[in-house]
């Protein structure tokens, strides 16, 4: 039986255009780079434990998220006190990426042998000592402290990975992650006279937040140890003991088998995450230098962006696992945002329109990219080494574009954002033409994988595994992988260059 009989699915599904040719007369790779079992077939995990588990791991990233979220309302605030330009705000703004351009790869290795569980609870315990060091130090006006609290922060940040680690190998194994919300938070900074009313802000909820986000880490580590075995994430470390064989701790031979439409994909969209990460750091100092709004007024209108996406974000994830076109929402989703940025930073409409049409496309943002790295890994074992690279390449494109950012806005003089403004409009145009190659690419190489529902998703990677069949986007590339992660480094050494030099010059 041919894969297409197999599936029933029509001729879209084919590997290219050539007409006739279906996934059963692709070659695949020789039975020696395979692995010897191949992947594991998809299981079942019973409901009650995943609503249990989900219940608490959509919590985990809650706390990280609300305190990035104090600083955009407080930029101005942090200009006037800690006498900062704007590119040491955005020095200060991206510290926490500052580890995270080395540590997600080396994490990701971990989480995939050792498991996220225990990574969670570290990650938690960084994040809440850095939160309470931040805040102490905006509450002495200590720059360093500041940063330093920060970048301590940053250790904690692949707690996130385990929302697409939880529930690995289900029926139906589509991974995603709750995106965390970069958007100002409401303080009374109408009533700042000294430090001391942003700081007990900055430094009381969100470092409670902090100590209840590890608390609840620390649940779920219990919780994890009740549950049968057989439903727990399986482990490169369980598979080593059950061969009996003395395995390394972290197998850094796995990036060599990622596969090449990842890498493909990881290495184009350089900087589309940093576009987004600049224009939500610096929403609220926008309103008030394009529109004179009160710092007040500028924190309740950003927090608004953070409201859509509660009610928004669930629907998206429904219509994917129904109806698939992840590369399709990363197009209409630049189209927003390059809407969006314009009418904020380059007209005079009420902020309120363009901040709630940003909250639409923040809803569509995260999802697809969350739900579409699993489809091009294919093999669950190497999705969280895949992950700490994609998060590598973004927090390092983060610190390198929130410095140029503040750097072209204090060269403006005036504080002005207009020439910020036409660099991000321009960068993020680019990521709408990029959808349209992947999803095009999608077709070539992985069957329209991307652009199929779940149960159609799900029943190309079965056929595609039951008739020992891999299709080219899932097949390694040394000559990607050298280059990917030549770019890698590359940006690492640029995002450490650049903030040592801003972060440093205070």
């Amino acid at each position: 039986m041919s894969v297409n009989e197999r599936t029933g699915l029509a001729s879209d599904n084919q590997v290219d255009n050539e007409k006739g040719r279906d996934l059963a007369s692709i070659p695949t790779l020789p039975r020696e780079e395979q692995d010897e079992e191949g992947p594991s077939p998809s299981r079942f995990i019973p409901l009650k434990y995943r609503l249990i588990a989900f219940s608490m791991v959509v919590f985990f990233n809650t706390s990280s998220s609300f305190s990035e979220s104090t600083l955009s309302p407080l930029k101005s605030t942090f200009r006037e006190q800690l006498k900062v330009t704007n590119a040491q705000y955005g020095a200060i703004s991206s510290a926490s990426s500052l580890v995270n351009t080395i540590l997600p790869v080396i994490g990701g290795l971990g989480i995939d042998y050792w498991g996220a569980t225990y990574a969670s609870i570290i990650c938690s315990t960084f994040i809440m000592l850095g939160a309470i060091i931040s805040a102490a130090g905006s509450n002495t006006s200590r720059f360093g402290l500041v940063v330093g609290g920060r970048i301590l922060m940053g250790f904690g940040s692949m707690a996130q990975a385990i929302y697409s680690l939880v529930s690995r190998k289900q029926s139906s194994p589509c991974y995603r992650s709750r995106p965390g919300v970069e958007q100002g938070t409401i303080c009374d900074f109408e009533k700042y006279g000294s430090p001391n009313e942003y700081d007990q802000r900055l430094m009381g909820i969100p470092a409670f937040t902090t100590v209840a986000n590890l608390i609840i880490c620390i649940m779920y580590w219990a919780y994890e140890r009740r549950v049968p075995k057989q439903y727990r994430p399986p482990l490169w470390k369980d598979a080593a003991r059950k061969e009996g064989a003395l395995r390394k701790a972290i197998e850094f031979n796995k990036i060599s088998k990622i596969p090449r439409f990842f890498w493909l994909f990881a290495g184009i969209q350089l900087f589309q995450t940093s576009v987004v990460g600049v224009y939500s750091s610096n929403l609220a100092d926008i309103q008030t230098q394009t529109r004179g709004t009160s710092k007040l007024a500028a924190g309740y209108n950003s927090s608004l962006q953070s409201v859509v996406p509660i009610v928004m974000i669930p629907l998206v994830g429904a219509f994917i696992d129904r109806f698939g076109m992840r590369m399709y929402f990363i197009s209409w989703t630049a189209m927003m945002y390059v809407i969006v940025i314009g009418l904020i930073g380059l007209t005079q409409v009420h902020p309120l329109g363009p901040i709630i049409l940003g909250s639409f496309a923040l809803s569509t943002y995260a999802i697809p990219f969350s739900a579409s790295i699993p489809v091009m890994i294919g093999d669950a074992d190497m999705l969280g080494t895949a992950i700490g690279i994609w998060k590598a390449f973004g927090n390092g494109g983060i610190i390198v574009f929130d410095v140029a950012a503040g750097a072209i806005q204090d060269l403006s003089g005036t504080n002005s954002y207009d020439n910020v403004i036409y660099l991000l409009m321009a960068y993020k145009s680019l990521q709408i033409l990029y959808g349209f190659f992947f999803a095009w690419l999608d077709g070539k190489w992985l069957a329209n994988s991307l652009r199929k529902g779940e149960k159609e998703r799900v029943a190309i990677r079965e056929a595609a595994l039951a008739n020992n069949v891999v299709l080219p986007g899932w097949k390694p590339s040394k000559w990607g992988m050298w280059i990917v992660m030549g770019e890698l480094v590359a940006l690492t050494i640029t995002a450490w260059v650049v903030y040592i030099v801003y972060s440093l010059g205070k």
